[in-house]
C-alpha cells in the first residue's frame, strides 16, 4: 500500500509540473522532456510513470476536470439552502473557477485544442462535457423555472449555461473587461426563468 501511494504521489507532482508548463506554454510546444525537467525527474523517469504525451494527458485532464466537479458539488453539499440559492451558489462557483482562475483557463485551452488533434482526448473531454452538462440540468430540474416540458429542454438550457460560462471565460482570458460575476448569475438566472 505504501508503495502505492509513492506512485499517486509522483504521479500528482508530474500533472502539477505539466499544469505549471502549460501555463507557460502552447500544448505543441511542452515536450515530455519539459515537464520531466520542471518536475525534477528525468525523461525516463518520467516515462516510467506515464510511457506517452497521451497518458500524461489523459490523467491531466481526469485531474483537472475531476478537481473541478468535486469542488463545484462540495460547494453545495452540506448548506442548508433553498433550491434557488444552491442553483445560484453552483453557477457562480462554476463561473468563478472558469472567468477569475486564468491559469484554469489557459491550461483548459489547451485541453480543448489537444483534443482536436486526439480521439482519445476528446473522447475524454467529451465526457466531461456531457457530465458537466448533467450536472447543471440536474439544478435546472430542482430549481423548476424555465425548465419547460421534458429532458430535452432541460439539456437545452444546460448547455446555453455551459456555453455562456466557458465562452465568458475564454473572452475575459483572452481580452479581461474584469466581468461583473453577480450581473452575469443574474443574467443567466433571468434566461431559467423566461424559458
Amino acid at each position: 500500500m505504501k508503495k502505492e501511494l509513492k506512485v499517486i504521489k509522483k504521479k500528482k507532482h508530474i500533472i502539477e509540473a505539466l499544469k505549471r508548463c502549460l501555463e507557460k506554454d502552447v500544448y505543441s510546444q511542452v515536450s515530455l522532456e519539459d515537464v520531466a525537467k520542471e518536475a525534477g525527474f528525468s525523461k525516463g523517469g518520467l516515462r516510467h510513470y506515464f510511457p506517452t504525451r497521451e497518458e500524461l494527458y489523459v490523467a491531466l485532464i481526469e485531474n483537472f476536470f475531476n478537481q473541478i466537479q468535486r469542488d463545484q458539488l462540495g460547494v453545495v453539499q452540506g448548506l442548508d439552502l433553498d433550491r434557488n440559492d444552491k442553483a445560484l451558489i453552483t453557477t457562480l462557483f462554476g463561473i468563478e473557477k472558469f472567468l477569475l482562475d486564468k491559469k484554469n483557463m489557459r491550461i483548459l485551452i489547451n485541453i480543448i485544442l489537444y483534443g482536436f488533434e486526439d480521439e482519445k482526448i476528446r473522447a475524454i473531454i467529451k465526457k466531461f462535457i456531457r457530465n458537466h452538462l448533467n450536472l447543471y440540468a440536474n439544478i435546472i430540474k430542482e430549481v423548476e423555472v424555465g425548465a419547460g416540458d421534458g429532458d430535452g429542454e432541460v439539456q437545452f438550457i444546460g448547455r446555453i449555461t455551459q456555453v455562456i460560462l466557458l465562452f465568458a471565460g475564454i473572452l475575459e482570458y483572452m481580452d479581461p473587461i474584469n466581468v461583473d460575476t453577480p450581473k452575469l448569475i443574474e443574467f443567466i438566472l433571468k434566461l431559467y426563468k423566461q424559458g
